[in-house]
């Protein structure tokens, strides 16, 4: 059953450089109108069997920017959601907010409208680095907004940073770690800054305007990274996530077990009843079929048994207990427990307890090793 919501806000202050998810440039009048369309989204949902009349266990509204529509706005598609479904008593409802569209005042009505969990785009406390990544906010802002959300009642306060930014330093980085452990938030994201197709960052990239750091200093900087901030408090429980004790973002963990949740919104996903399915990506059309009764759904793929064993050992392998081997069938778990001595020698994967993890070498090269467990899987297929 899908206990977890995700609400897609597409739209931003501007699109920064890196960014390939579907956003566009926010105009108030497309914002109402937007939030009409969700609304009823969110309710024509309810009609999918394995949603309907479940507890809520989280809702996830991201982005974009939701924070830069009206508080109202945003109140409007909760309330749409609780008219819909039943909430579990202990609820996590995240926002995502960018420094420059939060304040003490905007962030009361949130926590009121009964948002409680808080994640908050700083990326660095560094302006020259902001600039190169295209925020639309400074260091400044960035401290302001933590503490402006904290004042508010806010003790669940996510912050996300880059590391391997252009030009970056270690002391550049280990700046931007102290600033974080100052402002003490509950849980931090941290990613490496990848170059996706079809941004300018790797249009830049691939006409020699800007130099990446090199592999080393990057790895160095993961580790540097992981080492700061376990000292200070924060368990490092998936890849690019931290988190003090009892702080782990429950949605991202669902994603990460392969559990079902909807998507809402233009360009959502969802995963239900072995199916995946994605919305229209374009926001006026999201409204226009909306307000027609046309569906919005442009995609359905149907995952194999197959397809989800891979996709168990791929989203599973990010977190750093790793996967339980049990939930695999017999015949799959003895060919990856073989897989595992012929890889495990390069010190890379492990089985402890019957849970399968990469070690803290193989985090950094999680991609290679989870492609050469795969391949070793699908090659050995009896």
């Amino acid at each position: 059953m899908a206990d977890y919501l995700y609400i897609h806000i597409p739209f931003c202050i501007k699109k920064c450089v890196y960014c390939d998810f579907y956003s566009i440039p926010f105009k108030s009048q497309i914002g109402e109108d937007y939030i009409s369309a969700l609304c009823r989204e969110i309710k024509l949902r309810i009609l999918i069997p394995a949603f309907a009349g479940t507890g809520l266990r989280t809702i996830y509204i991201g982005g974009g920017t939701p924070t830069i529509l009206s508080e109202k706005e945003i109140s409007r598609a909760l309330n749409a959601v609780r008219e819909n479904y039943s909430i579990h008593p202990d609820v996590e409802i995240t926002v995502e907010a960018n420094p420059r569209t939060i304040s003490e005042k905007k962030a009361e009505s949130l926590l009121k409208s009964g948002i409680n969990r808080i994640s908050i785009g700083m990326q660095s406390f560094i302006d020259v680095e902001l600039a190169i990544l295209g925020r639309s906010h400074n260091a400044d802002d960035a401290v302001k907004a933590l503490k402006d959300v904290r004042r508010a009642g806010f003790n669940n306060i996510s912050i996300d940073l880059i590391y391997g930014i252009p030009g970056q330093k270690m002391d550049d980085l280990e700046y931007s770690l102290e600033k974080t452990i100052e402002l003490s938030p509950t849980h931090i994201s941290a990613y490496e800054l990848t170059p996706e197709k079809n941004t300018p960052l790797h249009e830049s990239i691939k006409q020699g305007r800007i130099v990446m750091p090199d592999e080393g200093l990057i790895a160095e900087m993961y580790y540097k990274g992981i080492d700061i901030l376990k000292e200070h408090g924060y368990k490092h429980y998936e890849i690019s996530n931290f988190a003090k004790h009892g702080y782990e973002c429950r949605h991202n963990l669902n994603y990460w077990n392969m559990g079902e949740y909807l998507g809402v919104g233009a360009g959502a996903h969802s995963f239900l009843n072995k199916k995946r399915t994605s919305n229209i990506r374009d926001v006026n059309a999201y409204i226009e079929f909306l307000n027609s009764g046309i569906s919005v759904i442009e995609e359905e793929t149907e995952i194999s048994d197959d397809e989800a064993l891979k996709e168990f050992i791929f989203l599973g392998l990010r977190k750093t207990e790793g996967i339980d081997i049990n939930r695999i069938p017999d015949e799959k778990r003895l060919l990856i427990m073989k897989a595992v001595e012929d890889i495990s020698s390069h010190g890379l994967i492990e089985l402890k307890d019957n849970y399968l993890r990469l070690t803290g070498k193989g985090l950094l090269l999680s991609n290679e090793v989870i492609v050469k467990l795969l391949l070793y899987i699908e090659m050995n297929r009896p």
